[in-house]
C-alpha cells in the first residue's frame, strides 16, 4: 500500500511538474495581458499582441531546449547545473528581441513581461553558476508578481501555484526547499523591480 501511495505521489508530482512548467506559466501570462490588459496592446490588436507574446516569450525561449532533447543530448529537468548557462543565454536574446518589438509597436504590456523574463532569467542564470536554484518556482513566481502589479490583489491567489510546483519539485528530489525557495525570491524581486521601474518610465511617456 505504501509503495502505491507512494507511486501515485510520483506520478502526480511529475504531472503537475509538467502542468506548471514555465512556458505553460507564461503562456497564461502572455493570454492575460494580449487580451485583457489595462493599458491596451498599443499600435497591434489583440491577436497580434498574443502573437508576438507567444513567440517570444512561450516558445521562442525554450526552443534551444526542446532541440537538445530531441536529439537526446539532455532532459526537460536539465539535471547538469553546467548545461545552463547557454540555454539562459539563448532565452535571454529572445526575451530581449521580444520586449524590443514590444516596445517599438507600444505595446507595452508585452514589453514589460518581456523584459521581466529578461531580469528574472539573468539572475536565474547567474546564480545557477554557483547553486542550482529552481527555475520552476520562479518561472511561476515571476509572472504571477507581474499579474499582482498589473491586476492588483484579485491575482494574488495564484501565488499558491508556486507551493504546488514546488512541492512537484521537492518530491521528485530535483531542488531543496532552500533551491526553491530562492528561485521564488528572485523572481519576485526582479519582476517588482522591472515593473516599478517600467511602469514609472511609462508615465512620463
Amino acid at each position: 500500500m505504501a509503495d502505491q501511495e507512494s507511486s501515485s505521489s510520483s506520478r502526480l508530482a511529475r504531472f503537475l511538474s509538467l502542468l506548471l512548467s514555465p512556458p505553460t506559466v507564461a503562456l497564461g501570462a502572455v493570454v492575460a495581458f494580449a487580451f485583457y490588459s489595462p493599458i491596451g496592446s498599443g499600435l497591434l490588436v489583440n491577436w497580434q499582441s498574443f502573437l508576438l507574446g507567444l513567440v517570444f516569450v512561450v516558445v521562442g525561449p525554450v526552443m534551444p531546449l526542446s532541440f537538445m532533447v530531441a536529439r537526446g543530448k539532455m532532459t526537460f529537468d536539465v539535471k547538469n547545473r553546467r548545461d545552463r548557462p547557454v540555454l539562459y543565454f539563448a532565452a535571454i536574446i529572445v526575451y530581449g528581441l521580444g520586449a524590443l518589438l514590444a516596445w517599438i509597436f507600444q505595446n507595452f504590456s508585452m514589453a514589460f513581461i518581456a523584459a521581466a523574463y529578461v531580469g528574472v532569467t539573468s539572475a536565474i542564470a547567474l546564480t545557477s553558476l554557483f547553486w542550482k536554484v529552481s527555475a520552476h518556482t520562479a518561472g511561476v513566481a515571476g509572472p504571477v508578481t507581474a499579474l499582482i502589479w498589473v491586476y492588483g490583489l484579485i491575482a494574488t491567489p495564484f501565488l499558491l501555484l508556486t507551493c504546488v510546483v514546488g512541492w512537484a519539485r521537492w518530491r521528485q528530489a530535483l531542488h531543496t526547499v532552500a533551491q526553491l525557495v530562492g528561485g521564488v525570491i528572485i523572481a519576485m524581486f526582479v519582476t517588482g523591480s522591472v515593473y516599478w521601474f517600467l511602469w514609472g518610465l511609462l508615465s512620463f511617456l
